[in-house]
């Protein structure tokens, strides 16, 4: 069996225990706080820095890694055959580039450790998801190029959809514009947020939180694969969060559900008091 380790970078909310439990390694991007560079790594405290998202000043922005920090971590993993990195979509990210500068960097000095680069194309734990499936396929015994070739198959069929109830977070920081996101904060509106084809995309509006709670799982009932995997994140609202888990759960009283905090550049995209929902579906038209 081939000795593969497995790396994220933090756009994948990849919980701690997860990474205990399976081995899986972390690259943290940066997050720029008041002329500060933070890392999201596991020592930013996710509820206080959502809390913080609320009144700060200035909505704070997310920076890839650097190549180094990537190469950092190759080199850490460098007694492996191979290791595979599975990041954010290269749409919405550099950081997928800067895995792939310093993979042909630490190529150059290492001919024993192979390192392969996925583009998830999608964000938070559609991720988390991939890699855990890559995990599964270790233990199985599958050779690292079937992996990647099996992870790039599964990118296909990742579900991610936010429910955002609180867009003046949004409005703030330009991603909403002002007159429009006025009105639609007025109406009571909720937007869903979909990943498509790598890049973040209006799906839908709902009017007030729990007709969004109802079409999230219109979603999951309607293009969820049976028995898949489901996921549910959360910028600081774990109440909102335990809400869509028992609206899923009634639909599907045997399914397993996990929740987990967003890490800080998930939080930082879409803002305190969202939720995230993933699962595996039918590959987008």
């Amino acid at each position: 069996m081939q000795k593969i380790k497995i790396l994220v970078d933090s756009g994948s909310d990849m919980p701690r225990e997860y990474c205990e439990m399976y081995g899986i390694s972390v690259v943290p991007l940066n997050l720029q706080i008041e002329g500060r560079t933070v890392l999201d790594d596991d020592n930013l405290d996710t509820a206080k820095y959502c809390e913080y998202l609320k009144v700060a000043p200035e909505v704070p922005k997310s920076a890839q890694p650097s190549p180094q920090a990537f190469l950092d971590q190759y080199r850490a993993n460098a007694d492996c055959e191979h290791i595979i990195v599975i990041t954010m979509s290269s749409k919405a990210s550099g950081t997928h580039q800067s895995a792939v500068m310093a993979r042909d960097l630490f190529e150059e000095e290492n001919t024993s450790c192979r390192v392969h680069v996925v583009d998830s194309t999608s964000t938070s734990f559609a991720i988390t998801m991939l890699a855990l499936h890559a995990v599964r396929l270790v233990k199985e015994g599958k050779s690292a190029s079937e992996i990647v070739a099996n992870l790039a198959e599964h990118t296909m069929h990742t579900g991610t959809y936010y429910l955002i109830d609180d867009i003046s977070f949004l409005i703030k920081g330009g991603r909403i514009s002002s007159i429009k996101g006025g009105i639609a904060s007025r109406m009571n509106i909720k937007p869903i947020v979909c990943a498509k084809n790598g890049v973040a995309t209006p799906h839908s509006n709902a009017l007030g939180f729990q007709k969004g709670i109802a079409k999230m799982v219109n979603l999951f009932e309607t293009h969820a694969f049976p028995g898949s995997d489901i996921f549910i994140s959360h910028s600081n609202c774990l109440d909102k969060a335990k809400v869509l888990a028992e609206a899923i759960r009634k639909a599907a009283p045997d399914i397993g559900i996990s929740i987990h905090q967003m890490r800080g550049t998930m939080s930082t995209h879409a803002g305190p008091n969202t939720v995230g929902l993933f699962f595996y579906q039918a590959q987008f038209n």
